[in-house]
């Protein structure tokens, strides 16, 4: 029996994995002609030559397998279950004493290592193709000039000598910054802080005006182990951030993984900013990778029912179901980002959601 199991689930997973890169690439390939007819007329006007519109659809591919991953995993899901119903391979299987749940395990399985799988590639290849996205569409497509708009706002930037910068703006021109939050951080140590209204760079340094300096010590005479410091002027030679870093095109949430974004949130929080946008995104780096699992575990007992098992049926099950996660993972983001739900629960309702509905359906669902 146990080499009988190996064999089918060889089989199921083969049948699987084949219609799952069929179905990655045709969403994608549909998402890209989509994306193409609406932008063409950006491209015609902007004078974009072939070769940059490439470029621009080879980096933004990444982000758009990431994002409707779940979709090709939910149509493998509808496809591979559904022929094995279609074909009475899945009754004559059941009839032989193996339970529905039994059959389903190495594709859960499978769903649980592709969610896992989705996670990495967010956090090592969407963030960097991201960014170079951007880069492209502004100053190869959109032909602007990097110093154009002389002033940044909301920067962030990390130092290579474990400093981190955030500025409520930034004058290119001028090398300026207002609403300066400086913190260096060691071993996951807070070890110095630095408060000012203004920061300003000067020949080999930065110049910090009207602010505060948190010093900490291990002393035992300073029970609290920090003291603040006010200043007027604290000129630093030793920071190595130059101000090239801080004309940089500020990243978008998009454009972070999970850890930059994570510090990129206690930086802005630090300095009394509004997060609760940042917060929910961050939370949907977790969240929307392991829809994969839940969306096989929502999708596998409605195409086991061999009267669903047909492939116009299996298209529209798909559509829907994808239409209504969609509006329910969108809709729960835009009230995170507003505040109207905490960011914790905006972006994990979809999956609490759909995951309390397929455990439902598949228990009910024919053993």
């Amino acid at each position: 029996m146990k080499i009988q199991m190996r064999i089918l689930d060889r089989y199921f997973i083969r049948m699987f994995v084949f219609a799952l890169i069929f179905s990655l690439f045709g969403v994608w390939l549909t998402a890209l002609i989509v994306d193409l007819v609406e932008h063409i007329d950006t491209f015609i006007d902007k004078h974009a030559s072939a070769f940059s519109v490439i470029k621009y659809y080879l980096f933004w591919s990444p982000y758009m397998i990431g994002l409707t991953i779940p979709v090709a995993v939910l149509l493998a899901c509808i496809f591979s279950v559904g022929q094995l119903a279609r074909h009475n391979e899945l009754l004559a299987i059941k009839t032989a004493g193996i339970s529905l749940y039994r059959i389903l395990l190495p594709l859960l399985t499978l769903s649980i290592a592709i969610s896992f799988l989705t996670m990495a590639f967010g956090e090592i290849v969407v963030p960097v193709a991201n960014k170079r996205k951007g880069e492209i569409r502004s100053f190869e497509i959109g032909r602007e000039i990097k110093e154009k708009n002389i002033l940044r706002r909301n920067v962030f930037v990390q130092g290579e000598d474990g400093r981190i910068f955030y500025l409520g703006d930034y004058n290119i021109k001028t090398k300026t910054g207002n609403g300066v939050l400086v913190q260096r951080i060691t071993k996951n140590r807070l070890e110095e802080q630095i408060e000012a209204k203004k920061m300003s760079w000067k020949e080999n340094g930065w110049l910090f005006e009207n602010g505060r300096e948190r010093i900490f010590s291990d002393s035992l005479t300073q029970p609290q182990g920090e003291e603040y410091r006010t200043f007027g002027k604290l000129f630093r030679a030793d920071m190595k951030v130059k101000p090239e870093a801080f004309a940089e095109r500020p990243k978008d949430p998009e454009e972070m993984g999970y850890f930059e974004l994570a510090q990129y949130v206690k930086i802005r929080k630090s300095a009394g900013a509004e997060i609760s946008r940042e917060l929910t995104d961050l939370n949907s780096k977790i969240s929307y990778p392991l829809i994969n699992f839940i969306i096989v575990l929502f999708g596998a007992p409605i195409a086991a029912n061999p009267r669903r098992s047909g492939m116009a049926v299996g298209v529209a099950l798909t559509l829907f179901i994808a239409f209504c996660s969609y509006v329910v993972i969108k809709g729960a983001l835009i009230l995170g980002y507003n505040g109207t739900l905490s960011p914790a629960l905006a972006a994990w309702s979809a999956n609490i959601l759909f995951a309390i509905l397929g455990t439902i359906l598949l228990i009910k669902a024919k053993k």
